[in-house]
C-alpha cells in the first residue's frame, strides 16, 4: 500500500532533518510532504522558525532530494521552487513535474470546508462563498480575492518585486495570518530579489 508522509516544520524541529531523513528512508513513502508551518489554528506566530533558518534548512532538504527515492514536495514552502531553480546545474530539469508551475492559495487550488464554506487554501480561511448557495466554480474565477491571488503583479512589498513571483508567489496564507493581507510578502521568506529582474512571466515559461 502506497503512502504520503506529511511533516510540519517549526522551530521546535528545524534542526531535526537528518532524523527525518533516516526515517523517510527507512519507510520509503510514496511522497514525503513538508509543510512549512502557517500560524492558525492551534499554531501561533512564536512557533516559526526564522527565515534565515528556513532557508537553511530548505537548501539542505533540496540536496537531500537529489539521492531520496522518493518525491519530496513542500506545502506553504512555495519558495523551495525558487531554491530548486538556483541550485539546478545548466541543462537540469529543475523541479520534478507534479503539476502545473505556480500552484498556490487560490491559484489551481481551492478548499471547501466542511459546512461548505469556499476558501484559497485551508491555511487562508477567508471565507469567499459557500457550496450551498454560489457555484464554486463561479467562485473560483470571479471572486476578487481569488483573482488578485492568481496576479502575480498584484503581489505587494519584496514579492511584487521578486523575479520568481510566478513560480513561487510566496504564502498567501502566511501573509494572510500574519499581517491580514493575502498579497503581503511571505513574512518567512529570506530572499531578497535582485535589481535585474527576469520578467515572472518568461521565468515561469523557461520552467
Amino acid at each position: 500500500m502506497e503512502f504520503q508522509i506529511n511533516t510540519t516544520i517549526s522551530n521546535t524541529n528545524i534542526d531535526q532533518l537528518d532524523e527525518f531523513c533516516a526515517v523517510m528512508e527507512d519507510l520509503k513513502p510514496a511522497l514525503w510532504s513538508v509543510f512549512l508551518l502557517v500560524p492558525t489554528g492551534r499554531a501561533i506566530a512564536d512557533d516559526l522558525p526564522t527565515p534565515e533558518e528556513m532557508e537553511s534548512f530548505l537548501l539542505r532538504l533540496h540536496r537531500y532530494s537529489k539521492q531520496a527515492s522518493f518525491p519530496i514536495k513542500t506545502t506553504e514552502g512555495s519558495f523551495y521552487r525558487r531554491i530548486a531553480v538556483q541550485q539546478s546545474l545548466p541543462g537540469e530539469s529543475a523541479l520534478p513535474r507534479r503539476g502545473p508551475v505556480g500552484i498556490n492559495d487560490g491559484k489551481g487550488f481551492a478548499f471547501i470546508s466542511h459546512t461548505g464554506q469556499i476558501n484559497p487554501s485551508g491555511f487562508l480561511p477567508a471565507d469567499c462563498g459557500n457550496v450551498k448557495t454560489d457555484e464554486f466554480i463561479d467562485v473560483y474565477q470571479n471572486h476578487p480575492l481569488f483573482q488578485q491571488l492568481r496576479d502575480p503583479d498584484a503581489l505587494k512589498g519584496k514579492c511584487h518585486d521578486c523575479e520568481f513571483r510566478s513560480l513561487c508567489g510566496g504564502s498567501r496564507a502566511r501573509a494572510w495570518c500574519m499581517t491580514g493581507d493575502a498579497l503581503a510578502s511571505d513574512p518567512l521568506c529570506a530572499y531578497e530579489p535582485t535589481k535585474a529582474k527576469t520578467p515572472a512571466g518568461e521565468l515561469a515559461l523557461a520552467l
